[in-house]
Formats: structure tokens, sequence, C-alpha cells
């Protein structure tokens, strides 16, 4: 019998060994100084024993596994107002196999729609489009195939119950009337766990409804799909996904309802993206893509690097073609849950579960997802969840390519109206960087003798977009240069002419404190030449 390549060329290893190797290189430090901690309180760790006697993990399958097989996932192009039936058109013979729609007015949608093979591509609709009348059109314009038409309509499990109900009698079992949305509240700047717990709490105010109103919370079931966010963190994302699925599988069990699959759409997340250094964008997409189709997800959608300041069309095409080639070159399309059974993915995996059902809790003991909504709860956490984000930011304990760290001196474009509510980290830096531009503040960076803060300073000042002229204390050029602000370095007192109100030492820049809020400072109303 063959022997796995790896068996071949590595002698078997066990726990212990990999324990003495990590403190080798650690020094003999413990493994555990290696963990860390996410913003729901979840430790990851550096090493994961493997219990051999224990069951074989359950797998979190894709809600249609033969399709998955056979085709991947389904490839959605999001569809804005602006963007015309060439590009739609374009878009499916170029790597797209399903449309999320989004424009208001019906007859708009029917014209993007012109010539497309309506049973041959998933239809999700989203945002404005997320109508009973946008439904009617698309059945309307399949005609006798509207059954074989994949429709996810997307009404909102609290506030579009009635109007889903309406039309449940009438829809073909493969279509999805309400959609629990997780990715809207993600990116206003909720935790991972809180997201978990808002879409199970929508799913769950669904069965409700359907039980109060006599009808079979079984058939219900059917008619709910899912959308997550997929943020830069591939393993984040592939997390988020196999627990979605766990939990959903617990809300049935504890209604008494047989299993039932829950399509799961995976759309990449916008807080995570930047209006500075754009390109970096590009890896934060395909990280996050990455993780959904790993995770299992069946619908994706990716956007182009550019989103935010107005998606060009080679923008969106290279969001599609990284999907295409996770499927057509690395074949992820062509397994089932395949990180399923590694110690670290089912760990992280229940504990997510489990501080999600806790949330989801939370939501019920509230009064249910339609109180939780009305009385601020989620908004809290949303609100609560981004400020703690931005703290991390603000002190240096965590970092943003391209804007805070590797910062590149560029002017920040505009960002655009439909996208100012998503509370995106990388803002803080783009602010600063625009009052930075407005007011050209000089600055000089003054070293007594042996100070070796010079570059950390210049590292700190890139965030803002700032350049420095660099002195030794005592320079006679320090008058000359008439600066707005003195950054001593090894030098705790300003020098002769400068007020104490225009001086600062290096420390205050570095990451200990609040290291923007010293930057928007330097970058406020400017005394020229004080």
């Amino acid at each position: 019998m063959d022997m796995p390549s790896t068996q071949a060329e590595f002698e078997p290893a066990d726990m212990a060994q990999w324990t003495a190797m990590v403190g080798r290189i650690l020094k003999g430090a413990a493994a555990d100084s290696l963990d860390r901690t996410d913003e729901d309180g979840l430790v990851t760790h550096a090493l994961y024993p493997v219990d051999a006697t224990a069951a074989p993990a359950m797998r979190q399958l894709p809600a249609a596994p033969p399709a998955r097989l056979a085709e991947g996932w389904q490839v959605l192009q999001t569809v804005p107002a602006g963007m015309s039936n060439a590009d739609i058109l374009d878009a499916l013979s170029s790597g797209a196999t399903g449309l999320c729609l989004t424009v208001h007015d019906p007859a708009v949608m029917e014209g993007q729609l012109a010539s497309v093979i309506l049973p041959a591509v998933a239809i999700s609709l989203d945002g404005a489009a997320a109508t009973p009348a946008h439904y009617r059109r698309i059945k309307a314009l399949a005609g006798a195939e509207a059954a074989a038409t994949q429709i996810d309509l997307g009404l909102d499990p609290v506030d579009g119950f009635a109007a889903g109900m309406a039309l449940h009698a009438d829809a073909p079992t493969s279509h999805c009337l309400f959609r629990s949305d997780g990715w809207h509240w993600h990116n206003r700047g909720v935790t991972a766990a809180q997201e978990l717990g808002i879409v199970i709490a929508g799913c769950a105010a669904v069965l409700r409804a359907a039980d109060a109103a006599g009808e079979d919370m079984a058939v219900a079931a059917q008619r709910i799909s899912a959308r997550i966010a997929l943020p830069t963190d591939m393993f984040a994302g592939l997390i988020l996904c196999r627990a979605t699925r766990r939990l959903w599988d617990g809300l049935l069990a504890g209604c008494g309802i047989d299993p039932v699959p829950l399509p799961v759409s995976g759309h990449a997340s916008l807080r995570m993206m930047s209006l500075l250094d754009r390109e970096v964008n590009m890896l934060r997409m395909t990280t996050a893509l990455l993780g959904g189709a790993i995770g299992g997800v069946d619908a994706m959608a990716g956007y182009g690097h550019d989103l935010l300041t107005g998606e060009s069309a080679g923008a969106r095409r290279m969001a599609r073609l990284a999907q295409v080639m996770m499927m057509a070159e690395s074949h992820i399309g062509a397994s089932l849950d395949p990180a399923a059974g590694a110690p670290f993915v089912e760990s992280r995996t229940a504990a997510l579960a489990e501080e999600g059902w806790r949330c989801f809790q939370q939501i019920e003991q509230a009064g249910g997802l339609a109180v939780a909504r009305a009385d601020g709860l989620i908004t809290g956490w949303a609100d609560d969840a981004a400020t703690a984000r931005e703290a991390r930011i603000r002190s240096g304990d965590s970092e943003i390519l391209g804007a805070t760290l590797q910062p590149r001196s560029e002017a920040v474009p505009a960002l655009l109206p439909e996208f100012a509510d998503i509370r995106r980290p990388a803002a803080l830096i783009e602010d600063i960087r625009r009052a930075a531009a407005a007011t050209a503040p000089r600055v000089l960076i003054l070293c007594g003798d042996g100070a070796m803060q010079d570059g950390a300073v210049r590292s700190a000042l890139a965030i803002a977009g700032l350049a420095a002229v660099t002195l030794p204390e005592g320079d006679p050029g320090i008058d000359a240069a008439r600066p707005d602000w003195v950054i001593g370095c090894g030098v705790d007192t300003p020098p002769a002419g400068i007020p104490a109100s225009r001086f600062l030492t290096a420390g205050d820049l570095l990451p200990a404190g609040d290291r923007l809020a010293v930057l928007a400072r330097l970058t406020g109303s400017v005394e020229a030449g004080s």
C-alpha cells in the first residue's frame, strides 16, 4: 500500500515533541505566551491537543452538498442601480452565477435583467429591492420556469413576516422568503459572536411568528436563509460559517423540528476596507472569500477594491475571478467542510457557537429580535464593539495595513455617501489625513544626544501623512524652520521661542496611549510660525 507523502518524509510526532519544539523556539517560555484573545474574549492557542479517542467531528455541510460538489458555490455579483444590462451580461459571462439585485424600481430591475436566463442564475434581492413587488416581477419574468429559478427574497424576519407569509402559499418550495442578516450589523460594528446571535435570533423570530400564526414551523424553516459577513481574517470567517450551521441545527432541535438545510450566503466585510492604499483591499477580499469558501457558504459576494469610491468594472471582475480560481484551480468547491476535525477549528467553532448562543439568549431575554432592535440593545452592542475596536487602533494594539502599518503618502479620495454609516476603523486615520492635507503643519523633530526614537516618531507621523525636518538639540536653524510643532526625542523641554502648547515628546506618539488623538492635535488648527 502506498504511503502518504507526509508519512514517507516525516517521522510521526506526538504532542510532547511539538511542545518541546515550541519551548525551544520560545527559549523556555510557555506555549500559552502565544495565546491570543479576540474581541469576544475567545482564546486562540498556539497548540491544540489531539484526542485520539474522541468521536469523529460532525461535519457542517452546505445546504445542498451534491450541488456544491458538482458546481461549487454561487458567485454573487451585487447589482447597484447604475449597473447596466451589458455590465450584468458581462459579469455572467466572466464568473458570476448569481445576481444580488438592489435597485428600488422594479421596472429598472426588469431592464437590468433583459436577456438573462433566470433559471440558470441565482437571484438574491437586497435592500430596496427586497420587496414583494420585486419578487412578483421576477416570477413573472421567469414565467413557466419560476419554480426552477432560485430566488432569495430577503425579507426582514420581523418587519417582513406578514408580507412573506402572504407570498408563502404561491411561492415554489425552492424560494427563500426571509433572510436573517448578520452582515448589516457586522458593518455597523458588532463582534462575530454578536453577529451570530443576531442571525439565530432572526431565524427564531420567523419560527415563533409562524407558530403564533398557526403555520407549520418546519415548513417556515424552509423559507429562511442567512447572510453572514466574511472578515479579512480567513479563519474567523471559516469558523463563523461553521458555527452558524451548528446553532441553526441546535435551534431546530430545540423547537422539535427535523433537520432542515439553511442556505448561508457570505458577503465580504465592508468595514474592513480602507480608502488608503486601496490595493490592499484586494488582499483583504481574497482572504475573506477564502474563509467563506473553506467554511462552506452556499453563495458568496465579493467587492472591488475601489468600492468605497465607485466600483469599477475591472475591480468587480477581479473579485469574481478570485472565486472562480478557488474553484477551478484550487478545487475548494470539490470538498465538504475540509477543515472538520482540526482541533483548532473544532475548538474555536464550539467556543464561538457557545458565545453566539449566549448573545442569542440575551436577545431572547430582552423580548426577541424586534424588541432588542427597538430598545437599542443591538445598536448598543455595535457602538460599544466599534468603539473598543477603534481604541485598539488608537493605542497601536491593532494595526491596519496601508493606514497605520506601512502607510503610503497619498491623498484620501472622497467616500461615497452610501458607505458613510459603516464603522470602518480605517476612517479614523482617513479623517486625520484629510485634516493634515488641509492644514499642512510644519513639524520639527528635535533630537538630543544619543536619542534613538527618530525613526519611530517618523513612522507615527506617516500615519497622518506628515513628514518632518530633524535637527539636533541647540541647532540655530530652529528659528529659521518656523515649526508649528516640535517633537523632542531625548529632549524633554521646548527650545527657546517654542511655546509649551506646541511641544511634544516622542513618548506622546509611541504606542502607549492614544496616538491618533495626538496626531489629530497636530493636524488641527495651526498657528503659523508660532
